[in-house]
């Protein structure tokens, strides 16, 4: 490509939030829904890790359908079916029938945060391309603050029906001008097989090896969130930790443009240990450290997908591996950590922090030296 399409980039990235807001429209609005329901809030916590175990059980076959049928047929599937079962959900069925309207949206979500990042690197010149990525890689932190701003007005106007609606038609009206921007790659047979598909992307370290590093930083990212402020008795870190993160994804990005990806992610689990480890030594800015280094890891994990892979089919399936392997981190990091939290204490977590940095560190290096081939760090080949 020649030159960057910054109109689609922008237009995808805002789909992207609006992906990730298929999680905040229940996590933020938990109280309200447990209302709205009749239901003890315990009941009601599952419809937002829904979404995230449709990920996890399948993140792999959403990759290997969108390298069938190309991201862009995908992404737009996506957002008309998310936008219809957030117009279903404005009518506040039944419990049950919510439930199943979740489930369903899980799909959608897939579709979206996994032909996204494809469809992102398509738009973007050599050049550009590591900074796009790091953008993509922001959709979720940046959506989670901006509903976190913006959604007690529209509950205080109309109510849990208003904000779902709302959401609704955003998915639906974006997906008039993607309409004939995305493009549409040639269709290639859909293995449904669950074997084959894994197997596709598990078996080739170019589209797995992203995703490697990318389970340690999910695990880590909240759950420390959730667990520091109350386990150090510091509340605010709640708000400012995510902050740090925010700043530094973008950077990760744009620093895949002079350095290889995995390079990048290394630096980022090293600094991330380095700041769990001064915290425990009592260093002042330790946590803010440690989740600014922290944020290196998304951007250059997402980077690594088009450096690692030309072909629009294999840059689908490696996003598949990290929705998978991402979504296994987020379900699993916060009762592991939790749980060590009320056996042993806070400096047990972080030092199991610290260990999972570690573990980020040696997975992301073995994989990205094995996938992308470097000599005296130069990367020799990358298609």
């Amino acid at each position: 490509m020649d030159r960057t399409r910054w109109g689609l980039v922008a237009l995808i990235f805002l789909a992207g939030l609006l992906a990730a807001a298929q999680f905040g429209k229940i996590a933020l609005t938990l109280p309200e829904t447990a209302a709205a329901f009749g239901r003890p809030l315990p009941q009601i916590a599952p419809l937002v890790s829904l979404v995230g175990l449709m990920g996890l059980a399948l993140g792999a076959m959403a990759g290997g359908v969108t390298a069938g049928l190309g991201p862009g047929r995908t992404f737009l599937g996506g957002l008309l079916l998310g936008g219809a079962m957030s117009l279903i959900q404005a009518f506040m069925p039944g419990y049950w029938w919510f439930v199943a309207s979740r489930a369903v949206e899980g799909f959608a979500h897939l579709a979206l945060v996994v032909a996204g990042p494809a469809l992102m690197a398509a738009a973007a010149d050599d050049r550009d391309r590591p900074v796009v990525m790091g953008l993509w890689a922001l959709f979720f932190g940046a959506s989670l603050a901006i509903s976190a701003v913006i959604f007690p007005a529209i509950l205080a106007v109309g109510g849990l029906p208003l904000l779902f609606a709302l959401h609704g038609a955003a998915l639906l009206a974006l997906a008039v001008p993607l309409w004939p921007m995305v493009p549409r790659i040639p269709r290639t047979r859909v293995s449904l097989n669950p074997v084959a598909t894994h197997r596709a992307i598990y078996a080739r370290m170019r589209t797995v090896a992203p995703g490697l590093g990318f389970v340690c930083y999910t695990f880590l990212f909240v759950a420390l969130i959730a667990i520091l402020p109350p386990g150090l008795d510091r509340p605010g870190l709640a708000a400012s930790l995510p902050i740090f993160t925010l700043v530094t994804t973008l950077l990760g990005g744009a620093l895949c443009r002079r350095f290889v990806p995995w390079k990048v992610a290394a630096s980022g689990f090293v600094g991330t240990a380095l700041g769990l480890m001064a915290e425990m030594a009592g260093v002042p800015g330790a946590l803010p450290f440690a989740f600014a280094a922290m944020g290196l890891i998304p951007g250059a994990s997402f980077a690594a997908i088009p450096a690692l892979n030309a072909d629009p089919g294999d840059r689908a399936r490696a996003t598949g591996a990290i929705a998978q392997l991402g979504n296994l981190g987020t379900v699993s990091g916060t009762p592991v950590l939790a749980a060590i939290w009320a056996a042993f204490g806070i400096e047990a977590v972080i030092w199991t922090g610290v260990a999972a940095a570690l573990l980020g560190l040696g997975l992301g290096s073995w994989a990205g030296r094995r996938a992308a081939g470097t000599v005296d760090g130069d990367v020799v080949d990358v298609r």
